[in-house]
């Protein structure tokens, strides 16, 4: 006799093929019990504030979080960040998951072409490890390569390539006046204004000149100097008051010191005024170490090949991914480009920005910033990112929507794992390292 025809078709989850939440009281859930289909994508779909986002990400994701940070050690489980046990009664049939943000990433002013397709990374090790550096430089870290690191950024401009600075011309709006009648425009008015004309007056610069006629070795004194002698001041006004101690404050250290630490946002927005901004004079814009800024590849720079289209620098890569006699790579600095490290991550990166040039990007640079892209421009690149996760979810739901994609695995709880779930509308965000 023959075995009865299971009724459970490819396209029928059997009874095992599901994860079970019983009793999910997390937020505004009450008492929910739901069986969610496992190996299919499920949306929960409702009105604001009907449960969507506590049922897919409070309740299922964080018991499937919770479940994965057990079987991690304490160690590691500490460098994790860690949501809440979800108010549930209990979840059977749960796979590992991870959640895709509902939010698209806002690109920041640190972000480039470079960063977001992670092609600054081997751009950095590249350099790193077969830069060509000066005689007598000891080899610099990866991390030394970028403008986001400590390591990395240029001291005068932070790595953003913009100097902030104040200048004669933004602090002495006109010259024919003298300090006693206000040629420091810079500097603060009423009390405080005097006392520093006094203070400057007890230093010994006449204070009754046209601005003009100071020397520049005055003139610069007076507006930038960091240094802060304290006098002793007589001042002489219609009142009667005693000597006190005046500390001077040359003109660019007053107005760096309200904007860094004034509480009045109107004190910082008018000061403001007298400031410059523009390339910094240090890194000649790069946000880079001038340490950085000395190793180069192919005779450039990091940051003359991440101002190539990608045309050019493809063509710059091609030479040394091409080396058929490579010579195996040292920890001398002096190792260099002709070296099996050098080859081989050149490839890497040759491989990579074809694909590039093959999307008709081949005009961008890797110093690109992100926020000038186009948004499907910004998707193209970000599409092409080295690392991909496991499992993605592509979808045009709007925010009222959790998506759930779940999907068997053959090793639970383990890195290798593909399932997710649940996931909302895939996003993707803007690196900045």
């Amino acid at each position: 006799m023959p075995a009865p025809r299971s009724t459970v078709t490819d396209d029928q989850p059997g009874p095992d093929d599901f994860i079970r939440v019983r009793g999910a009281r997390e937020h505004n859930l009450q008492d929910v019990d739901v069986d969610i289909p496992r190996n299919r994508i499920v949306a929960f779909t409702g009105v604001s504030g009907s449960g969507k986002s506590s049922l897919a990400f409070g309740t299922v994701f964080a018991e499937a979080q919770r479940r994965f940070l057990e079987s991690v050690a304490p160690y590691a489980r500490r460098l994790i960040a860690q949501g809440s046990t979800p108010h549930v009664e209990s979840i059977t049939g749960l796979p590992p998951a991870v959640a895709l943000q509902q939010r698209r990433g806002a690109p920041s002013s640190r972000s480039t072409v470079g960063t977001l397709t992670t092609l600054s990374n081997s751009m950095r090790m590249l350099f790193s490890r077969a830069g060509t550096y000066p005689s007598g430089v000891d080899r610099l870290e990866s991390d030394s390569f970028s403008p986001n690191t400590v390591a990395g950024a240029c001291p005068r401009c932070h790595g953003l390539g913009i100097a902030h600075e104040v200048t004669e011309a933004s602090a002495v709006h006109d010259p024919s006046l003298s300090i006693r009648d206000g040629a420091i425009t810079a500097w603060p008015g009423a009390w405080q204004g005097k006392n520093l004309r006094d203070v400057t007056a007890v230093l010994g610069y006449d204070i009754d000149v046209p601005w003009r006629e100071l020397s520049r070795q005055d003139r610069d004194w007076l507006l930038f100097t960091e240094e802060q002698p304290v006098v002793q001041v007589h001042p002489k006004r219609d009142r009667v008051a005693k000597p006190y101690k005046g500390r001077f404050w040359s003109a660019r250290q007053f107005v760096m010191h309200t904007l860094a630490d004034s509480q009045s946002e109107t004190q910082r927005t008018k000061v403001l005024q007298f400031v410059e901004s523009g390339p910094c004079g240090l890194c000649g814009g790069t946000g880079l170490t001038r340490a950085a800024l000395a190793v180069t590849v192919g005779g450039h720079s990091i940051a003359d090949l991440n101002g190539l289209p990608l045309t050019a620098l493809a063509d710059v890569l091609r030479p040394i991914a091409t080396i058929t006699d490579a010579s195996a790579a040292t920890s001398r600095a002096s190792s260099g480009e002709h070296t099996e490290v050098a080859v081989a991550i050149s490839r890497d990166l040759l491989t990579r920005v074809e694909v590039l040039v093959g999307l008709g990007l081949g005009y961008l640079a890797l110093d690109r910033a992100t926020p000038t892209l186009s948004p499907a421009r910004r998707s193209a690149c970000a599409s092409r990112r080295n690392c991909a996760p496991a499992c993605s979810v592509s979808s045009t739901c709007s925010t009222n929507r959790a998506l759930a994609c779940t999907r068997p695995t053959p090793s639970p709880w383990s890195r290798s794992s593909t399932t997710c779930v649940p996931a909302a509308t895939a996003s993707s965000s803007s690196s900045t390292t």
